[in-house]
């Protein structure tokens, strides 16, 4: 009887070794492909951030997408301004920052794109806020084919400002100065880059599409 217990475990015993040697070397593998792909991938990698203006127009088409997703999310309406971006005294706006902008949430139900009060940054999608790459200026906004800001020319205090504001549906409406009612209107900013320039535009679409272009 021992005997025949030692017969079965000594026939076991490759069987539970090979089981495991077949693990180790699908570990092994897996880790060899991994390591691949992050050969193929780093090239890629270092690339980034070398070129400013795309870079910056993905940076800025991907914050108003994810203020739209956000908006939907949440039930609430998330604006997308240049920072600095407020009503003065005289019913006209400062014009806001021709390489920065915000974010903003509203801060209760009651909140709608109209109001100026009730707002607040929302850092989880763009921290305190998104700063252009090296070089890089927000040189004018369209709405509806109309150019209402061309920060090149137009001094700061003196220009018309903008807002994109999406509701809970996910519909983008546009206003170009901060107390205007806001409409669906189409949007177009224009990038420039300094070096070259060279320009590629953004658009938002009435209905929340977001577009980049090269020009």
């Amino acid at each position: 009887m021992a005997h025949h217990r030692r017969l079965t475990f000594l026939l076991s015993a490759p069987h539970t070794q090979s089981l495991q040697g077949f693990t180790l070397i699908e570990a092994m593998v897996t880790i060899a492909m991994v390591g691949v792909l992050a050969a193929i991938a780093a090239p890629n990698v270092t690339r980034l951030g070398s070129k400013p203006l795309p870079d910056t127009a993905n940076q800025v088409a991907g914050v108003f997408r994810a203020a739209r997703t956000r908006a939907m999310a949440q039930t609430s309406p998330i604006k997308v301004r240049p920072l600095g971006n407020v009503a003065l005294a005289n019913g006209k706006s400062d014009g806001g920052s021709n390489t920065q902008l915000e974010v903003l949430r509203a801060t209760s139900t009651n909140s709608v794109c109209n109001s100026e009060t009730g707002w607040t940054p929302d850092r989880t999608l763009s921290a305190d806020y998104l700063t252009f790459g090296t070089g890089i200026r927000l040189q004018r906004t369209t709405i509806d084919s109309v150019p209402t800001v061309n920060s090149a020319v137009v001094p700061a205090e003196t220009a018309t400002a903008w807002q994109v504001c999406f509701n809970t549906r996910g519909v983008a409406s546009t206003t170009s100065t901060s107390t205007a009612n806001f409409q669906g209107n189409d949007i177009v900013l224009t990038l420039r880059q300094a070096s070259d320039s060279k320009t590629q535009r953004v658009e938002i679409f009435p209905g929340g599409g977001i577009q980049v272009y090269d020009n």
